[in-house]
């Protein structure tokens, strides 16, 4: 097999030892530079502990280390200029320190640095993600389908793991790059005898009985080491599931052109064999050049689904709405306790004080609203009823009726709604808020009966209801009818349920997810325009409740 030559104008062969160190030494102190400033921007934004790059950090930090290292060791064995240029001529390749240089894992960080800079929303640099073997993930596949979930996998398995560079898109894109060369991907097939790539037919090297590994089919499963690495990230993908999806994998191979040889083409059609997205050719690599460093879009964001034109608004935030905590200002709230023996309930006396630092209407729930249709089913509208006259203060249940338009406010228009909820409130209510909130008579039941045209809903999407995994999920979970009617009435009308019932939100998705892994695994047809239900939760915010005595 003809072996190519290394091609680009920085090979490091074609520089002195001191020409080398020294563009080492300035092309890490620049990027090391930048990392500290993405480092200071995660920090001012309080988002450190949700972004992984100490693997990173270390790796940059000790290549940094070493070439200061060995700047110190070349100015001790070369100290005159003398000296330098002869032994910079010489350019002995047993030399250790010139070997060190050429060794450098600087372009490497290079290249991983620069890719991000390319990205948005990055989680992590240099994250270990780990996967069950093929066998493993084979024998899943035999598991009776009420028992599978990631969970029930890892018991009995031992992990492998593999090594992601970068990821992206709040976990929907996985990066893996490979400073590899063309000339020793080609020396790599060479050493697997073979005369162009995946070589193993009649004209192939068989001397000696050697014959390519293959596996009981007969095909040849000898792989070079990169070709292996893309199928363990795909299969680590398997396991992962991010808005109902797969990560998605793209290898980037700074150093790899196309077009050049056939055997490098060949390869790179494999690795695209496996569903990864292939990015290649040095001209797309220049970190000379290097891309503008935008720290707000590296920023990692909450996985927050897009906002439909429609809200379905569950109990959780109606409350949320009307509760004298949100609504009132803290020294109002404490104040009919002066004096006295009673005060709140801790839990209330919390939710107050986070109220005074980060109030909940204005900042939060009144934007997400604005310009959009309110909706909420009969389940939420009648538990709401329920709570106020059971413990709301007055203020409470006049904002209850205000929100849904009942009793005196019946038929009013949305401006008046909003005058009279300002009037009883600190925050006014924007303009672009549509009061009332529709109350829907939904039975979540309907979806799943005979007859399922019955339950057609004017759906914000043309994509079908997924009712056979809708059918499985309320089959596992047993939801209670206003969890129910609330999360399949947004599921089924393809609009944003908002919500601050986390624990049953976690749970409707991570059941799903468990459903479309067990459909994957038992080979059944995965829709791809499959649409899960879009859920936004935020804080809880109870109605001002009763005292507490306090001993």
């Amino acid at each position: 097999m003809f072996v190519l030559d290394d091609y680009g104008g920085n090979n490091p062969s074609r520089l002195t030892s001191a020409d080398l160190l020294r563009s080492l030494q300035i092309r890490a102190s620049a990027l090391l530079q930048e990392f500290r400033l993405y480092q200071a921007q995660l920090k001012a934004r309080g988002k450190q502990q949700e972004v992984e790059v100490r693997g990173f950090k270390r790796g940059l930090e000790s290549e940094v280390k070493l070439l200061e290292k060995l700047g110190r060791e070349f100015a001790t064995s070369h100290s005159t200029s003398q000296n330098i240029v002869a032994a910079a001529s010489q350019q002995d390749e047993e030399d250790p320190q010139l070997h060190a240089l050429r060794s450098s894992n600087l372009p490497f960080y290079e290249a991983v640095w620069d890719t991000a800079k390319s990205c948005r929303h990055v989680t992590a640099l240099g994250k270990k993600m780990y996967f069950a073997g093929k066998d493993c993930m084979a024998s899943r596949t035999n598991r009776d389908e009420r028992s599978v979930s990631r969970t029930d996998v890892s018991k009995d398995v031992q992990k492998k793991e593999t090594l992601v560079d970068i990821v992206a898109d709040n976990g929907l894109q996985w990066i893996k790059i490979s400073t590899l060369t063309e000339k020793r991907l080609l020396f790599e097939m060479a050493k697997e005898g073979w005369e162009k790539y995946g070589d193993f037919g009649e004209d192939s090297n068989t001397e000696g009985g050697q014959v390519p590994e293959t596996d009981r089919g007969g095909m040849r499963t000898s792989k070079l080491e990169l070709l292996r690495l893309a199928e363990d990230l795909k299969i680590s993908a398997q396991g992962v599931r991010v808005q109902f999806r797969h990560p998605q994998i793209q290898l980037v191979l700074p150093k790899i052109r196309e077009g050049i040889s056939p055997n490098v083409d060949a390869f790179l059609a494999d690795l695209r064999a496996t569903g990864a997205i292939v990015q290649c050719n040095t001209d797309m690599y220049k970190p000379s050049e290097g891309r503008q460093l935008d720290l707000d879009s590296l920023m990692p964001t909450v996985a927050t689904v897009p906002l439909t034109s429609t809200i379905n608004v569950d109990c959780t935030i109606l409350l949320a709405l009307i509760s004298d905590i949100s609504n009132f200002p803290r020294h109002q709230l404490l104040s009919n306790f002066a004096g006295k023996s009673e005060t709140y309930h801790k839990a209330i006396v919390k939710q107050i004080e986070a109220e005074e630092s980060s109030p909940m209407l204005s900042e939060r729930i009144y934007p997400l609203l604005a310009t959009r249709n309110l909706e909420c089913t009969l389940h939420a509208s009648q538990r709401m009823r329920e709570i106020v006259h059971c413990m709301g203060t007055p203020s409470e249940l006049s904002r209850a009726e205000i929100l849904l338009g009942e009793g005196p406010y019946r038929d009013q228009p949305a401006s008046t709604l909003r005058q009279a909820f300002s009037k009883l409130s600190m925050h006014v209510v924007p303009t672009e808020v549509l009061f009332p909130v529709k109350v829907v008579n939904f039975d979540a039941n309907m979806l799943f009966g005979s007859d399922p045209t019955s339950a057609t809903l004017n759906a914000e999407s043309c994509k079908p209801f997924p009712t056979s995994i809708a059918g499985r999920t309320r089959d596992r979970l047993r939801l209670t009818p206003i969890n129910a009617s609330v999360f399949f009435y947004g599921w089924a009308r393809h609009i944003v349920t908002l919500t601050s019932n986390r624990t049953v939100a976690s749970k409707l998705l991570k059941t799903i997810n468990d459903i479309l892994d067990c459909d994957e695994s038992q080979a059944r047809k995965e829709d791809a325009e499959f649409l899960g239900p879009l859920i936004w939760c935020e804080t809880a915010r109870s109605l001002i409740g009763k005292t507490k005595f306090k001993e």
